[in-house]
């Protein structure tokens, strides 16, 4: 079990779910207008995706630390923001070339907004829940993940809707409607974070297995724009 951040420690599986994180969040970058309605409830079909995402980062904090998470987190928001950049652009190119154009215009024509969104809400939430899952961690000494990944899953999913859905979705929804939509993804998402426990707890203790390490975030820094060094 590793205490600290080893030297020159090259992970096996870190790669992947940077992958996946880059994955998930452009996806849902493309679905953050789609919207679903039970019984007369709306939610942002990026919502589901969001858990899964959620998952993923909450997992490689435990494993490797908050530092590795802050470096997919900012890989994220660089990958996020050129490709919301090019698909603005194109939709912007021609835009009554043909029905196809004008809808796909119609659709992402302020496509800016999820970017601004991107750089506001997945550096904040996220930074949010790294700090959470990494405090608790060595709160309760590595004990009591369901409760870490419960907390920080609701304080989580409310700073990440706070701060991206009204800009991106202000456009598209009136006031009553975007607040509804707020309050029904983040129960959904903290319900869908709560199904999604058991795998994580399962996957978090396979990880640490394979990767033969447990990081604990004893004297590092917790600023998110320190890029080298750990200490503080």
């Amino acid at each position: 079990m590793t205490h600290s951040y080893p030297n020159k420690t090259k992970f096996k599986y870190d790669s992947l779910f940077v992958a996946l994180s880059v994955t998930i969040m452009v996806t849902c970058d493309v679905l953050v207008y789609k919207t679903l309605d039970f019984g007369g409830f709306k939610i942002t079909f990026s919502g589901i995706l969001f858990s899964f995402y959620f998952l993923i980062s909450t997992i490689q904090t435990e494993v490797y630390g908050y530092r590795q998470g802050v470096n997919t987190v900012w890989i994220i928001v660089l990958c996020q923001s050129i490709f919301v950049m090019i698909i603005f652009a194109a939709s912007h190119a021609q835009p009554e070339n043909n029905q196809i154009s004008m809808n796909f215009n119609a659709l992402f024509g302020e496509f800016w907004r999820v970017m601004v969104g991107t750089w506001t809400s997945v550096p904040i939430s996220y930074f949010i829940n790294g700090f959470v899952i990494s405090s608790l961690k060595k709160v309760f000494l590595g004990r009591f993940f369901f409760i870490r990944y419960i907390i920080a899953s609701m304080i989580t999913q409310a700073a990440l809707l706070l701060s991206a859905y009204p800009i991106s979705l202000s456009s598209k929804y009136s006031f009553n409607e975007l607040v509804t939509i707020i309050a029904t993804t983040w129960s959904y998402k903290v319900i869908m974070s709560i199904i999604l426990l058991p795998i994580g707890i399962l996957l978090a203790d396979k990880i640490k297995k394979l990767e033969s390490t447990d990081i604990y975030d004893w004297n590092i820094s917790y600023n998110p724009f320190l890029f080298r060094g750990n200490k503080k």
